[in-house]
């Protein structure tokens, strides 16, 4: 039995950021292949090759040689396009740098103020507080009405709300009457309130939605401490609190993204149909969506979700050292409390970073969980006897080779439903104890008995 066989031609056919690799007949021209490659529709673009020839279009592919490499060449782009897009990736290492000096900076204040009151004179502390406020709110200002489509967001945000954070920490004088409580609550409002004003004077929507987001996160969290400074409460307490918010608020957050009208996913016709069913107004019917749209709905809700995650996880870890600050305490519940709060926030971020869809937050999350078991150990170090130490050495050894191991076949591809679902199960149990756990290491039973005693 015999048959044809056709000789043909390999061909990489590059189109701007996309390249396709082709094999075509030997009595093809130039011109066949990009119009069955589709990259014929602009005029006036011209075939080169990789040495720089320009090679007609009426060109047989008999006459090249195989694995031959043809690039398409636009002679209408502008020079100051091709400039500005050359000129974008080290501008936006600058931006990143800035931001992460600002942030740094509002971190110093923030524990130059928490950790030592003493670090700095009041008279010296006072002015740099002020005007790192003032840089915080000019920074955000330029940056929110200059920023474009493509421009990266997430650090400049997260750089000027630290920045703002930490001059609002420190601009609370170090006096008996204002303590930490009041001085992270000033913080919270001074970053929350650059959060707004980005998210108004914003120029794109992108940056408006993630400035607002950030907005209500520290929102919520100035109302934790606010609520903790009224009622004369140890710091622990809010901090408590702020560590078992964190998985809820992860999880509200997920479920708040999609910013479309409300019952749009409701079929109307099917639950409107009975007697009992109670009446509602339909929503207007979505019958077409467009690319763009979608696009700018998926980049707003990406925005959303990284600016909360990153502000929650980083407030979960700053508060991680006082809300567990020993495991030796009189009072059972409190003790409980810390250990289901540890243990709750542990798991929940280590199996919610698994369906995490942004890469960047899935590291985010698991760093979360390492402050939190940095926190455990540095409460439990000072009260662990020698042998306990070898004990717990030993049991970590195993661990890690047990982790190890598995790094292999997890590496190639296996997977597993069964371990997938228990996993899910017992991040829901964590993420829904998460709360009433830090609540009960914060005292909340002590609080009431006093507040039912009064």
């Amino acid at each position: 039995m015999s048959a044809d066989v056709m000789q043909g031609r390999r061909v990489a056919l590059i189109d701007g950021d996309s390249r396709l690799d082709l094999v075509v007949p030997l009595r093809a021209r130039v011109d066949d292949v990009l119009r069955a490659a589709g990259s014929d529709a602009v005029r006036g673009t011209r075939v080169v090759g990789i040495a720089g020839r320009e090679i007609d279009r009426t060109t047989s592919m008999s006459s090249l040689d195989d694995g031959v490499v043809l690039v398409l060449v636009d002679p209408g782009a502008s020079l100051p396009d091709a400039v500005a897009r050359a000129a974008a990736a080290p501008n936006a290492v600058r931006v990143s740098a800035v931001s992460w000096v600002l942030a740094a900076g509002g971190g110093i204040l923030a524990l130059l103020r928490l950790a030592d009151g003493d670090a700095l004179p009041s008279a010296a502390l006072g002015p740099v507080a002020v005007l790192a406020l003032l840089g915080a709110a000019i920074a955000g200002s330029v940056f929110a009405t200059r920023a474009r489509s493509r421009t990266a967001i997430l650090a400049p945000v997260v750089g000027v709300i630290a920045l703002a954070f930490g001059g609002g920490v420190a601009v609370v004088p170090p006096l008996p009457a204002s303590g930490s409580l009041v001085a992270v609550f000033t913080g919270l409002l001074a970053g929350a309130i650059v959060a707004g004003v980005i998210g108004v004077v914003g120029a794109t929507e992108t940056l408006r939605a993630q400035s607002r987001t950030a907005t209500i996160v520290l929102l919520v969290l100035a109302a934790v401490w606010g609520l903790s400074l009224l009622m004369h409460l140890d710091p622990s307490a809010p901090a408590a609190v702020t560590l078992g918010l964190v998985p809820v608020a992860q999880r509200v957050l997920q479920s708040s993204l999609v910013d479309v009208a409300p019952g749009t996913f409701i079929d109307y016709g099917r639950f409107q149909s009975t007697r009992w069913t109670v009446r509602q107004h339909l929503p207007d019917e979505v019958r077409t969506i467009e690319a763009d749209d979608a696009d700018a709905l998926v980049e707003r809700s990406t925005a959303r979700l990284t600016i909360g995650v990153v502000l929650l996880i980083s407030a979960g870890a700053a508060s991680a050292l006082t809300a567990l600050p020993s495991f030796d305490t009189d009072n059972p519940v409190v003790l409980g409390g810390r250990i289901a709060l540890a243990t709750t926030v542990v798991l929940a971020l280590l199996l919610g970073s698994r369906r995490s869809t942004v890469p960047f937050l899935r590291w985010v999350e698991r760093a979360g969980a390492v402050a939190v078991i940095v926190a455990v150990l540095v409460a439990l170090l000072p009260r662990v006897s020698p042998e306990m130490l070898v004990v717990s050495a030993g049991i970590l050894l195993v661990i890690a080779l047990g982790s190890a191991l598995l790094v292999v076949p997890v590496g190639r591809g296996l997977r597993s439903l069964g371990w997938s679902r228990t996993g899910d199960i017992f991040e829901a149990l964590a993420t829904a104890l998460s709360l009433p756990a830090g609540m009960l290491a914060a005292g909340a039973v002590e609080i009431a008995r006093a507040m039912m005693a009064t």
